[in-house]
Parts: C-alpha cells; structure tokens; sequence
C-alpha cells in the first residue's frame, strides 16, 4: 500500500489564515491597551476613596458593584462565546484591576486545592489572596480580627444539607454575609451524581442593594406549637419567597428554643423586608440579620 503524502494548504488557504492571524494580533493589542486602561481607571478609583475617606478606611471592594458588572456583561453579550464563559473572561480582568486598588487576603477553611478553594477563586479570582485555615472558626476570627479582608465558608451542600457549624459560629461572631458561591462539583469525585455546594462570603460591611439579592437572618424563637405557622405567615402576608428554610432546637436555661436559618429573597432596604424585619424584631423573639447580599451570577 502507497504511503499517503500529508496534504499542504493552498497558497490562498495560507494567505486567507495570514490575514486572519494577523486580524487576531491586531485586536489582541486593541484589548491589551483597554484593558491597561481599565487598569489606570482602578488606580484612580482608588485614589478618590482614599482621598474623601481619610477618616475610615476606603471600601475597595464592592460586592454589588461586582455583581451588576457581571450581570450587565452577560445580559450584552452576543456570542458566540457563552454567557457564563464572557462573565469568567471579565471576573478575572476585575480581579487584576481590584489587586491594583487593594490586594485582598481571603481566608478559607482548608485544605489548599480543596473545593473551599476553588469557591475563593471563582468569586475573587485569580488575583486574590487565599489563606489557608485548620477549620471555619479560624477563618471567622481571622476577618473578626482583620488579619484577612474575608473569608468564604461552606454554608450548604446537596449530599450534607446545611453546615450547622456554620450557624453556631454566626450566633458567636459579629460578620456579615457580603455574597454566595456556588459550585457544581465533579461526579468523578463524589463517586455520585454532580451536586452544588453553596459558600457564604463574610466580611464586616454592609452591602448595598444590586437589584436581585437575597437576605439571611437567624430567628431563635421559644419552642411552642404552631410556631413555624407563625414565622412561615410573615413572610406569606408580603409575598417574600423563602430560598432556604432550617430549623433545629437549642436549649437556654430551662426553655428550648427552636433556632431558624433562613435565607429570602430581597434586600434589607426593601419595603416589604424591612417591614417583615421590624416585624420579627418586634417580639420576644431573637433575630439576627446576617446580611443581604447579591446572589451568584456565576
């Protein structure tokens, strides 16, 4: 059998990919410049909030602010890149510009390369400081006690339902939740089916409404019958719609005390939340309103 010979391209194929190429190069220039000017843009940003914030500490990063960009990059986006890859591209490109305002620390419950991990990247990026902690609590007081600017920790997961360690450590340190990460896990690993896993971002500020948030809270009420009727009502009476519902019984002195996680749609500046706030806050009941936040883009 006669050895094939490969075939050669064209002398017009090569010529129709030189110019191609050389399209390709051109616009790579284009997107280096704007992105070193998006980059310029950051420093000076930086330098604004320095200036008009020499009494407290500048805020450099924005979770809402974040949040509308990737959303608004998505909702322009035509192809034929996907949506959710455009979002990455430009996470990234953020995440540079962010480490030229400030670096963030961001610590995380360990190990280095687990799936903790992985959420710290996908919401903070490439850019962002990830430190490494033996367990939650540590992460906790690591942002408590400012040795790192946040710190993500898992909150939920489809094959452990909610993290209630989580909850306990809520109830004894003052941060708030400032965003969600969610991520698909791989069923090569799980030696199941994929499942989500849902992280909580913590920090010390408080974020503003991004136009499509969630609110969580912790709801400590005495233990009677009836009392999910209750709690469940007023949320019905204001159409807010529950993304997360758990409860469990906590003893305190004599009493017990049934102990709700809740997450809702909507932000606390709201007029329905607020209302449904104040309303909860009202009673003998114990409500802590662990932060409002925008929900996962990505």
């Amino acid at each position: 059998m006669a050895e094939q010979v490969p075939e050669t391209p064209s002398a017009s194929a090569e010529a129709e990919l030189k110019t191609l190429r050389d399209q390709i190069d051109a616009i790579d220039q284009q997107l280096q410049m704007l992105i070193n000017k998006r980059a310029a843009c950051a420093q000076q940003v930086a330098e604004v909030k320095q200036r008009f914030n020499q009494n407290l500490p500048a805020v450099f990063y924005r979770p809402e602010r974040e949040a509308q960009v990737l959303r608004r990059v998505m909702a322009r986006n035509t192809g034929p890149l996907p949506d959710q890859d455009m979002a990455r591209l430009f996470r990234e490109i953020m995440s540079v510009c962010l480490a030229l305002e400030q670096p963030l620390s961001v610590a995380y419950p360990g190990p280095e390369g687990g799936y903790t991990e992985q959420a710290v990247r996908k919401h903070f990026g490439l850019s962002a400081k990830g430190v490494a902690m033996t367990d939650p609590e540590q992460a906790f007081k690591a942002v408590e006690q400012g040795h790192c600017h946040y710190a993500v920790t898992p909150i939920e997961s489809a094959h452990e339902g909610l993290v209630s360690h989580t909850l306990d450590l809520f109830r004894r340190y003052d941060l708030r939740i400032c965003g969600e990460v969610e991520l698909l896990l791989d069923p090569t690993d799980d030696k199941t089916l994929a499942a989500d896993t849902r992280y909580l971002v913590l920090g010390k500020q408080y974020v503003e409404p991004s136009g499509h948030d969630k609110t969580s809270i912790l709801l400590s009420v005495k233990d009677q019958p009836g009392v999910l009727h209750d709690v469940l009502g007023a949320f019905r009476q204001r159409n807010i719609s529950l993304t997360r519902l758990e409860s469990r019984t906590v003893h305190q002195g004599l009493d017990d005390y049934s102990l709700f996680y809740i997450d809702f749609e909507g932000h606390q500046e709201d007029a329905s939340v607020m209302e449904l706030l104040n309303e909860l806050a009202s009673g003998p009941d114990t409500l802590k309103v662990l932060g409002s936040y925008p929900r996962a883009v990505l």
